[in-house]
Formats: C-alpha cells, sequence, structure tokens
C-alpha cells in the first residue's frame, strides 16, 4: 500500500513539474510576442525629406537635361515635390499641377530642423590667408569678380569668374587657357573631387575649395567649357542639402588655410 501511495506521489510531481514547465514557457513567448509587437507599432523610420526650394529662377523641363523642352520658369523659393533625386543631374519634380525635371544644383530641402547661423562673424587668419564666411564672402564678392585661384596640390594657377552667388559661388574659367590648367590639376580628366585653392581678388587671399565637373549653366562662350564649376568657401553649402559632399568640400578648405607658408 505504501509503495502504491509512493509511487502515485512520483507522478503527481512529474505532472506538475511539466504543467509548471509549460506555463513558464508560454508565458516567455507571450512576453516576446507582445515585446516584438510593441517595438513594431513604436519604431518609427526617420521622416523623408520629398519637399525642396529652389535657389534660383530655375527651368522646368521635360527631360533631365537642358535639351529638353521648358515647361515653365520656376521662380527662386518655388517648393517643388522631389520624386527622384539625382544629386549629380536632374532631378524629377512636381509642381503647380506640373511635372518635369530641374537641375540639383540650384535646389534645397526644406529642413526645419536646421539652426540658423550666428551673425556674428570673425575673419581667421593664416599669415596673408583669410578665412571668412560664406555670407561675408558674398557680400565683397559680387558676381562678375574676376578671380585668381591658386591650387594648393599642384602650385598651377588660372582665372575664373563667377556668375551666381548661392549657397557658394557658381564660377566658370574665363578662357580655353584657364580651361586647360583646370582639366591638368585633375590629371586630364573632369571630377567632383574637392580640391583646396587660394583665391585673390581685390589684393585679398582667401581659403576656398573647387571640383572639377562641369554642369550645369554658362555665362563664357569660347572657353571649351560646357558648364560651370562650385567654388566652397567656409560655411556654404551645397544646393541640393548633399551634407557629406558638403563636408569634403569643407575639409578642403581648411587644408586650402592651413597652406599658408
Amino acid at each position: 500500500m505504501t509503495r502504491t501511495k509512493g509511487k502515485r506521489h512520483l507522478r503527481y510531481i512529474a505532472k506538475a513539474s511539466i504543467l509548471t514547465l509549460a506555463m513558464l514557457m508560454a508565458t516567455a513567448l507571450y512576453s516576446q510576442t507582445a515585446y516584438a509587437a510593441e517595438t513594431t507599432e513604436t519604431d518609427e523610420e526617420a521622416p523623408v525629406i520629398t519637399e525642396f526650394v529652389t535657389t534660383a529662377n530655375l527651368n522646368l523641363r521635360r527631360g533631365p537635361a537642358t535639351s529638353y523642352y521648358r515647361i515653365a520658369l520656376l521662380p527662386r523659393g518655388t517648393v517643388v515635390v522631389v520624386t527622384n533625386f539625382d544629386p549629380y543631374g536632374f532631378s524629377a519634380v512636381s509642381v503647380n499641377n506640373m511635372s518635369g525635371f530641374v537641375s540639383s544644383e540650384f535646389i534645397r530641402p526644406i529642413d526645419n530642423t536646421t539652426q540658423p547661423e550666428t551673425t556674428t562673424s570673425t575673419t581667421q587668419r593664416n599669415g596673408n590667408i583669410e578665412k571668412l564666411p560664406w555670407r561675408d564672402m558674398r557680400q565683397i564678392m559680387p558676381t562678375g569678380t574676376r578671380i585668381h585661384v591658386y591650387d594648393v596640390r599642384t602650385s598651377r594657377t588660372f582665372y575664373i569668374r563667377n556668375f551666381s552667388n548661392g549657397n557658394h559661388a557658381d564660377v566658370e574659367p574665363i578662357n580655353a587657357q584657364d580651361t586647360e590648367t583646370l582639366r591638368a590639376i585633375y590629371g586630364g580628366r573632369w571630377s567632383w573631387d574637392a580640391r583646396p585653392v587660394l583665391v585673390t581678388f581685390n589684393g585679398r587671399t582667401f581659403a576656398a575649395a573647387i571640383n572639377g565637373m562641369p554642369h550645369g549653366g554658362s555665362t563664357i562662350s569660347g572657353n571649351n567649357f560646357n558648364g560651370h564649376i562650385c567654388l566652397h568657401f567656409y560655411r556654404s553649402t551645397t544646393h541640393n542639402g548633399n551634407r557629406r559632399y558638403e563636408a569634403t568640400m569643407q575639409a578642403a578648405v581648411r587644408e586650402a588655410f592651413n597652406s599658408a607658408r
């Protein structure tokens, strides 16, 4: 009799242990499922900025090139919705019930989180080289300025002229020889790479950076250069908000500033 009771007691303990283990596993599974559901519901992707604003009077075209027919002229400050962004060419946009393409060089994203720049500015000097914020440079370098450019890495020099002072300066080689020098600086090819340069006009020299890729519009004929290049200064930005590219330009500006002999 005692043995029978003992066996029953052991079976009861075994059943109770199995039941307890099953309950624990079910509780753990429910907790994991609930956590996964909560995470899925609360985690949100960063919003994608699709609204851009034009930084100049800009042609809205039927296709992604200047050869396409112009649909409309968008005034500076027009808000457009970008449906396909190309940082180095033309972006597809829609605006005022129209769809077309605009040069990405002259649009920038609308970002309400951007903090305004302080109004105080101090010129930094290293020998005869000045590093001046772009908001101040654009006041002393009006469009049409003839600018002497010294390439820090090769010591080659050439001349450019600015025709637009937007988020940075849009510039062109003045003649065919200047174009040839610019191309030689980049090893005989055109490139988006940032290069440190010193620019001089009106007896003052400033740290700056350029790229070497013809793009967008131009105003000078006969210089063998189809388009323009970008000239950046301290705290200048791109037209399209490409922060990574802006960082490479600012690094080149610093290299130019530190090149004083």
